[in-house]
């Protein structure tokens, strides 16, 4: 089975006035995150982060010395938390000219 990356759009990472895609990773610990590539910041609240009435509210944390264990989320994951509304789509990297594939059921 080939590993997805799935994506959602944040409105304003870390309040630097853009947007940036979210991809979506468990933790070790359990916490479903949206990582942002381009700013190196992730975040727990990623209902707020993808709201465009809420994105200030979204809490921002950089990268730690305790990343070790990160995995993609798996559709599963994300829809148990009822964040699958905010997925524009999935990739099979990370790599900036991937394209982003649609979401298949």
């Amino acid at each position: 089975m080939q590993r997805k990356y799935y994506l959602a759009m944040a409105w304003d990472v870390g309040a630097y006035g853009q947007s940036d895609y979210l991809y979506l990773f468990k933790l070790i610990d359990g916490r479903l995150i949206g990582y942002s590539d381009e700013f190196e910041l992730a975040t727990c609240d990623i209902e707020d982060a993808c709201s465009p009435e809420n994105y200030h509210l979204a809490k921002w944390f950089g990268r730690t010395g305790e990343d070790t264990g990160w995995r993609p989320a798996t559709l599963d994951e994300i829809r148990a938390l009822k964040l699958e509304r905010y997925l524009i789509g999935s990739k099979v990297d990370m790599k900036v000219k991937t394209p982003i594939d649609p979401i298949s059921t």
